[in-house]
């Protein structure tokens, strides 16, 4: 099972058509945000979320679903969310900060700053450089291998700094830093515990420090008090099933931090218009290019800003188990959108897109989502059961309250969903189902479509 606290390399092609689009007043921008949001709560199986929009002189804040599928309450600015991968653009800044202050170059060897004893992976005579953490060209892979969870819905709880410096200690890289683009939470992670070394800080105490504090967000953070914990809003998975909080006490830079709308419209705002002073600096140099695309597919590179195909826009998603979160930034029409969302679905990555597009002029229309098809109880227990696909590696089907999962053996229980009697889809991965019935109405047999791949697997006898 792969935990990401961030969404998928980024597949999304950002095109901003710009024009002179005149700004648009408070309760028109208002309007046509609303229009465009509502259809991802009552179809695109979002719980809750909260929309924020800078653009020019006009500011908005918007909340949409609820807190809680429990709690008949409106999410709004100072609702918290886990923001996941949108760490690592505080990262990026945090490592351009420490370069303005002469603390550190982006060409300078990472493993300088590890302990004494601890050694950085290296190819040859090219070692990783603290630019290649933050432009995702290290060469370290997505997650360490030794990532071993002891409780699956925390997955990173239990992950010492010790386990990462055997990982780097015993890991050889496939390649020689700087040659591929290949995302990576450890590279980021490891960064941003590199500057906090450094620092003499934790890594909390070094983000609230340079970039909070200065920015006037009093709600950034990593550990909640009591009062902003009762503030934050549930989480839930694609699925729209509950899930647990994460907590990332070794690879924080990369996921770890909390904030709330209020808090990352200030952000946002800084970086279309960075402050005068040292963080103004540091937050113009995250801002530049340092990574060009390296192959098909590939975005250019800040310092863990993603650059959109457009040229100017600057981005970044973020997922945990029960939050996802985008941020997108375009100086050239003077806009800045974010999204806060307690469900795990990267759909809010799409409506951040149709935000910014509207805003540059563009005719958007709201999408439309298919209503979910309804199967009755007796045609979900016609499934549940066991299905070999090899020896020693089975599919359990089970269903609870009107679901229907699927286990494989070794891994998490999974949500499936209809898109005919026979046929389900996972939203986790792109995988379906196929289930195969005879004429009495018993089902015999399934088959996983999963990589091009058609893998049957026959109903064992119970």
């Amino acid at each position: 099972m792969s935990f990401v606290f961030a969404a998928r390399w980024p597949a999304l092609l950002l095109l901003v058509f710009l024009t002179s689009a005149p700004t648009l007043a408070a309760d028109e921008m208002a309007a046509r945000v609303q229009q465009l949001a509502k259809p991802y709560i009552e179809g695109g199986g979002l719980v809750g979320m909260t929309v924020g929009v800078v653009h020019d002189d006009e500011t908005l804040i918007l909340g949409l679903g609820r807190v809680a599928r429990d709690v008949e309450q409106t999410p709004d600015g100072n609702t918290m969310y886990e923001i996941g991968s949108v760490s690592k653009v505080f990262t990026g800044i945090l490592l351009a900060d420490a370069v303005q202050q002469g603390r550190a170059a982006l060409d300078q060897p990472a493993g300088e700053l590890l302990p004494a004893g601890v050694k950085m992976p290296a190819r040859g005579e090219h070692p990783i450089l603290l630019c290649h953490l933050a432009t995702h060209s290290s060469g370290l892979p997505r997650l360490p291998s030794n990532l071993a969870p002891k409780d699956a819905t925390n997955p990173y709880a239990d992950y010492t700094v010790d386990n990462l410096y055997d990982f780097l200690d015993g890991h050889r890289l496939r390649r020689e830093p700087g040659e591929k683009v290949e995302y990576s939470n450890l590279g980021v992670g490891l960064l941003g515990h590199l500057l906090a070394l450094d620092a003499e800080q934790s890594y909390e105490e070094l983000m609230q420090e340079r970039i909070a504090e200065p920015l006037g967000m009093t709600d950034t953070c990593i550990a909640l008090s009591d009062e902003q914990r009762a503030r934050l809003a549930k989480p839930y998975n694609v699925d729209g099933d509950a899930e647990a909080n994460w907590d990332l006490p070794t690879l924080a830079g990369a996921g770890a931090l909390r904030s709330s709308m209020s808090d990352m419209l200030k952000f946002a705002s800084a970086a279309l218009s960075p402050p005068p002073g040292e963080l103004g600096k540091a937050i113009e140099l995250s801002w530049q290019q340092h990574q060009d695309p390296l192959a098909e597919g590939d975005f250019a590179m800040g310092l863990a800003w993603h650059i959109a195909r457009d040229g100017t826009t600057r981005w970044h998603s973020g997922q945990t188990g029960g939050y996802h979160s985008v941020i997108y930034v375009n100086r050239q029409i003077n806009a800045a959108v974010v999204i806060l969302s307690n469900t795990a679905t990267g759909e809010i990555d799409v409506l951040g897109e149709q935000i910014v597009r509207m805003l540059a002029g563009a005719e958007v229309e709201p999408r439309n989502f298919d209503e979910p098809l309804k199967v009755d109880q007796a045609m979900l227990d016609r499934y549940v059961g066991k299905y070999q696909l090899v020896p020693g590696f089975v599919l359990e089907v089970t269903t609870t309250d009107g679901k229907l999962y699927v286990q494989a053996t070794g891994q998490g229980k999974a949500r499936v969903h209809p898109r005919s009697d026979t046929e389900w889809f996972y939203k986790i991965v792109d995988a379906k189902l196929v289930f195969e019935v005879d004429d009495q109405g018993k089902c015999t047999s399934l088959t996983l479509h999963q990589n091009g791949m058609k893998l049957p697997a026959k109903r064992l006898d119970e």
